[in-house]
């Protein structure tokens, strides 16, 4: 292992039923890990920089309505590609109105059939904010299940024209 990669952990999560690698900051030799950098991290053909992680549990039916708006109001770059996001196998939400809600209180769980849509967006809060104002303007839900986190992601800095593992290099069967 590099020096470029000493104190960091790296960890299996599990959110909303997929999977995915995460980078867990340490805290040892020297550096607290609050002080750490994307900048810390950087490949021969790659980067790290900080950016929102967004997750919305939305229903199977307004899928298409919620990524439009949120590709019209930040367009969901990543790199040279854009409207980037990922839609996790759908599931069923489940959740009990309460005394004060607009269904009002109501005895019995609801479970809807919901899929997870979740996307980056660059360390920026307004951007952030577009991009949320955008969800709750089309979500149905009074109440929707938006997850904002602060995350690291990798961007491509080099073709890696060399690595026979990228589609363009492939060599047909």
């Amino acid at each position: 292992m590099s020096n470029t990669f000493r104190n960091f952990t790296f960890a299996v999560l599990v959110l909303g039923g997929g999977i995915g690698i995460g980078l867990l900051l340490g805290s040892g030799g020297g550096k607290a890990a609050a002080n750490r950098s994307p900048g810390d991290i950087v490949g021969a053909s790659y980067r790290m920089e900080r950016a929102y992680l967004v997750a919305v549990h939305v229903p199977n039916s307004e899928v298409d309505k919620v990524l439009k708006a949120v590709v019209s109001a930040v367009g969901l770059e990543y790199g040279k590609y854009d409207r980037v996001a990922f839609l996790d196998a759908p599931g069923l939400e489940q959740f009990r109105p309460m005394e004060g809600s607009k269904a009002g209180r109501q005895a019995e769980a609801v479970r809807v059939p919901t899929t997870i849509v979740s996307f980056s967006v660059p360390h920026d809060l307004a951007t952030l904010r577009k991009a949320l104002d955008a969800i709750r303007y089309v979500h149905s839900y009074e109440e929707p299940v938006i997850y904002v986190s602060e995350v690291w992601r990798s961007r491509a800095t080099a073709r890696d024209d060399s690595n026979p593992n990228r589609w363009w290099n492939r060599k047909p069967q």
